[in-house]
């Protein structure tokens, strides 16, 4: 039974028994010993006993301790000294003797000799060849003088390779490259070439390779340096600005956010969890690029792999947050209903009724609107807080003949809700109202829901009912409220205003139109960007699909109309009702 030891060989432990220990430890010396004089002694030393470590590790795979067996094969293919003399006399080999002839080769990266990333050189030590050849090929490649229909090709296959091809860092893969054996020989032989080669300088066109690697090197560094301080710019600015957002869930002076997210999320504390998920979601990459920028710009090699996983985890946790509240709050928008309300107008005696928009002195002041764009014909989201009152203008105006002879309004009061009975709920909490002064009709700008209420899409749907004979006056200020009102005439909705109207058995006619209103003539196919579709025959017939559903007109005036409260046609003032439902749109 023999005493095992630990010793550090090549930075590497190894369990070596005490017969071998003894052995390996006299080889040394003796290297050691025939090295003294040598320049360079301590790197070759240094790699003599790395490529032993490397010999060990591939013995001791099935095993745990180094053998005496070990020590003399490792040797022995390593070996001796005194074999390596500086004048051997003889002309046989000797017993023992290391063959010095060339092995297999393997594909490297040459550090040593490399103008940009030592492809070229790796590549002509494999295939034993001048690297000025290798280096020349690549360069007729890349030049698009020479082949224009080679040009980048050359470019992105160093690249490739680049990547591909290890570098020879150590002594053992730069004698692999070589196709040397690896021993005490070539070990101090490559050791000796390398340090008079850094002594000496190079031919005219080593020289002048060298000289163009360098400036391949500094431009791309150069533009290594620009990406990273791009790179540093944008994740710093972007990363601020995600961390200001967050401090306005603090109400910090100077920061805020929308009031609307308080009535769109279902409690106060969703907002505060979405807003922190959006921030973790979106902040967290671009931190990291203002960090790898960072390590760019100062030539930061060292990787902490615990920075990369504390912020793919936080981004996770953000991906999980939003999805959360993201689908907690659109669960609160699923369901749709509405509430109709029937209001019995005072009939003028004139027969004869002005619509307009009333006019609210001051409603612009101290308002906080999220999105109210007066340049927009069709918003359908304008909203506005007063006095903690959630304020809407999403209305509106239709107007069809009436069934009776009596002018009519009905009010249709739309929401949305986690469940149908959520939704009607939310409707009938809508406060509307409008106006009738004997001839004047005047609608309220916009509808209000209470600071409790949260904001569930609501809208409104005014139809006017006017009977065959009514008259109705359509003010501008109704610019904003009416939509799609059909008349003989095809006229658009925004020339209608301005104008007097009186229903017929076949629709409205307009009573003072000068000829020049714009009518849906002009146009023979319309697609907006909210993708409702418009087409406009040369023969009057029409066809348009939006979001009230289809309308089809022939070109004698009969209409087909499909929405939510069924299939309509009409053909000579008779009217054929398929389905009937309450009406939506």
């Amino acid at each position: 039974m023999n005493k095992t030891l630990n010793v550090n060989i090549g930075g590497i432990v190894f369990h070596i028994d005490e017969n071998a220990y003894e052995r390996f430890k006299s080889y040394l010396e003796s290297i050691r010993h025939h090295f003294t004089a040598s320049e360079g002694r301590d790197e070759i030393m240094q790699d003599i006993e790395a490529r032993i470590a490397e010999m060990f590790q591939d013995r001791v795979k099935d095993k745990q301790v180094v053998t005496l067996q070990d020590v003399e094969e490792v040797t022995k293919l390593m070996g001796k000294p005194e074999q390596f003399g500086d004048e051997p006399d003889h002309e046989e080999p000797i017993a023992g003797e290391v063959p010095t002839g060339k092995i297999a080769r393997r594909l490297y990266r040459n550090p040593d000799d490399k103008l940009v990333g030592g492809v070229c050189s790796g590549v002509a030590a494999y295939f034993d060849v001048d690297a000025v050849w290798v280096r020349l090929v690549f360069a007729v490649v890349c030049f698009p003088i020479f082949f224009s229909s080679f040009f980048g090709s050359g470019i992105l296959l160093y690249i490739l390779l680049w990547f591909i091809i290890p570098e020879a860092s150590s002594t053992t893969e730069k004698l692999q490259m070589k196709g040397e054996p690896v021993n005490i020989s070539s070990i101090e032989k490559n050791v000796t070439e390398e340090r008079e080669q850094k002594s000496k300088s190079g031919t005219f066109v080593s020289r002048f390779f060298s000289m163009l690697g360098q400036i391949i090197r500094f431009s791309f560094n150069l533009i290594g340096k620009l990406f990273a301080v791009f790179f540093l710019f944008i994740g710093v600015v972007i990363s601020f600005a995600v961390f200001v957002s967050l401090l306005a869930l603090l109400k910090i002076p100077g920061t805020h956010y929308p009031i609307i997210v308080d009535h769109i999320f279902p409690g106060g504390s969703y907002f505060g969890w979405g807003l922190l998920g959006a921030v973790l979601t979106i902040g967290i990459p671009f931190l990291m690029l203002a960090y790898f920028g960072a390590k760019m710009l100062f030539n930061v090699k060292k990787y902490s792999r615990g920075i990369g996983l504390t912020a793919l985890s936080l981004w996770l946790l953000g991906v999980f947050l939003c999805a959360f509240i993201g689908v907690r709050t659109a669960r609160e928008f699923s369901q749709k209903q509405n509430v109709s309300n029937v209001i019995s107008l005072i009939q003028p005696a004139s027969k004869k009724l002005n619509l307009e928009i009333a006019s609210i002195e001051g409603e612009r002041q101290n308002n906080r609107y999220w999105n109210d764009d007066d340049n927009s014909w069709e918003d359908d989201i304008r909203l506005s807080f007063q006095e903690d009152q959630l304020q809407s203008r999403n209305i509106k105006i239709d107007i069809l003949k009436s069934p009776t002879d009596s002018f009519k309004l009905e009010e249709l009061f739309y929401a949305r809700g986690s469940s149908r009975k959520d939704a009607a709920d939310h409707a009938s909490r809508i406060s509307y109202g409008i106006n009738q002064s004997d001839s004047v009709l005047k609608f309220n700008p916009y509808f209000t829901i209470d600071k409790d209420e949260k904001y569930r899409a609501q809208k409104i749907q005014l139809v006017l009912y006017v009977p065959e004979g009514g008259v109705i006056y359509l003010d501008p200020t109704l610019k904003k409220y009416i939509y799609d009102i059909e008349n003989n005439l095809n006229i658009l909705d925004r020339d209608m205003l301005g104008r007097t109207w009186k229903m017929t058995g076949t629709g409205l006619i307009c009573m003072d139109c000068t000829g020049k209103e714009r009518t849906l003539g002009d146009r023979t196919f319309d697609y907006s960007d909210d993708g409702d579709v418009d087409i406009k025959g040369p023969d009057g017939s029409r066809v348009r699909i939006d979001n009230n559903g289809v309308f089809i007109k022939g070109p004698q005036n009969e209409t087909v109309r499909i929405d939510s409260n069924g299939v309509v046609i009409e053909n000579n003032g008779k009217k054929k009702i398929i389905k009937k439902k309450k009406r939506d749109y």
